[in-house]
């Protein structure tokens, strides 16, 4: 990966391009992190237009877990990226730890998002760190005591939601990441939950948690991303 730097009045610009994988990606976001720390800066753009990559559900975990980690010092940061690759798992995942990425698939817009000092405020997380709807989260809410207590559900644009966890500080990881468990939601158990009050949603969701284990069977956090998990509740 090819990084160039260029400072503005009010914000800096980086445009990258070259092949690109996980490992490259994170050592990019530390370099950016330590040059925007020794020089001040606030906003940045990253146009990420020309860059060869693609990336999983968890390399897009990775990526919002790195940037919360190492550009938290910025106020905000907008990243562009072709429109075929726009999926916001990153964007999300760094919001839910208070870091203000927005991902769009054209610098303009990005660009007058990054500067608008007078725009309306950003949606905040749910209580619990996610940024999901209260469909997802009641599902969320009834199941998250199955995975560790720093795994973060996040749902996508599909609707599906993701969930994933942190290994950076275990023995026995290969990757930073969990291998990601993708729940695929039926429409008429969608349509269910839409028309009910939110305690009968979380009954719903609760009566749905045998089959919710029944997925997980076999399943390991260590795999490989090719057999990450998928459960479909409906």
């Amino acid at each position: 990966m090819q990084f160039q730097f260029v400072r503005a009045t009010r914000f800096v610009r980086v445009e990258v391009s070259g092949p690109a994988d996980v490992g490259a990606f994170v050592q990019g976001i530390h370099a950016v992190a330590a040059d925007t720390l020794a020089q001040g800066d606030r906003l940045l753009l990253v146009n990420l237009l020309q860059v060869e990559e693609s990336l999983d559900a968890t390399g897009h975990f990775v990526l919002g877990e790195q940037v919360a980690r190492q550009l938290s010092h910025l106020r905000r940061l907008a990243s562009v990226v072709p429109a075929a690759r726009l999926t916001r798992t990153s964007e999300k995942v760094a919001r839910a730890h208070g870091v203000q990425l927005r991902v769009f698939d054209a610098e303009p817009a990005a660009l007058a998002w990054l500067l608008d000092d007078d725009g309306p405020p950003e949606p905040a997380p749910q209580a619990d760190g996610s940024l999901m709807d209260p469909i997802r989260s009641a599902f969320w809410e009834a199941y998250r005591h199955l995975f560790p207590p720093n795994a973060q559900a996040i749902q996508l644009s599909n609707g599906n939601l993701v969930i994933a966890w942190a290994l950076a500080r275990d023995p026995q990881a290969l990757f930073e990441m969990s291998t990601p468990v993708t729940v695929r939601f039926e429409p008429g158990l969608l349509a269910s939950m839409a028309q009910a009050p939110a305690a009968q949603r979380r009954r719903i969701a609760a009566g749905l948690e045998m089959t919710f284990r029944a997925g997980l069977l076999g399943y390991d956090p260590y795999a490989r991303v090719p057999q990450a998990r998928v459960i479909v509740l409906g």
